[in-house]
């Protein structure tokens, strides 16, 4: 049913939803996606929306109907792990097990000690966003009222934080790189490396 699941860049999360369930769809896209430490962990997976009202007629369609809102967890693989459907499938803490329940069968790394790590990329990047709205306020008072020496200044800080966006962003890749796959998903020609 869903081909995009069979790959090895990590596990999947297939999210079975009906429109007509408008109340647990603003729910869960509030207290489970808007989670920080959930769209953390998401970083790593392939998330899929799929509204059953959408599915062609049939026995699979009623099925999803029944179950919604409903998660289904899938290792890299594309093997289902676990879902949560129904009542438990809007509960934060019952998809927050089962993203780390995912997470620890998939990757060599525990989530927490992801989370902790891309959380601090995600502290810097605030510290740079508040750096770079008040150079932007300097920019401005310059433009207002040149002066050569303030000019000097502003420039020096641009080129800072121009350097240190770009130490963010390596910083980035490298917490995310750090995150392998267990060698039980990797291609064979890639596992036999290891």
């Amino acid at each position: 049913m869903f081909p995009q699941l069979s790959n090895t860049n990590g596990p999947s999360i297939v999210w079975f939803q009906d429109v007509e369930d408008d109340k647990s769809i603003k729910k869960i896209d509030g207290a489970i996606m808007g989670n920080e430490s959930v769209g953390i962990a998401l970083k790593r997976f392939n998330c899929f929306r799929v509204n059953v009202l959408d599915m062609p007629e049939g026995d699979l369609k009623k099925k999803y109907l029944r179950e919604c809102p409903a998660f289904y967890f899938f290792d890299p693989a594309a093997k289902i792990v676990k879902r949560v459907a129904g009542k438990r499938a809007t509960s934060l803490s019952s998809v927050n097990k089962l993203i780390e329940y995912t997470w620890n069968k998939s990757f060599t790394k525990k989530i927490k000690k992801f989370s902790k790590a891309y959380k601090g990329i995600l502290d810097r990047l605030d510290k740079y966003d508040v750096k770079l709205q008040s150079v932007a306020r300097d920019r401005k008072k310059l433009d207002e009222r040149p002066n050569k020496t303030v000019e000097r200044k502003v420039k020096a800080s641009e080129e800072a934080l121009a350097e240190l966006r770009k130490k963010i962003e390596e910083d980035e890749q490298e917490v995310i790189a750090s995150c392998q796959l267990k060698p039980c998903f990797l291609p064979e020609e890639t596992a036999e490396g290891l």
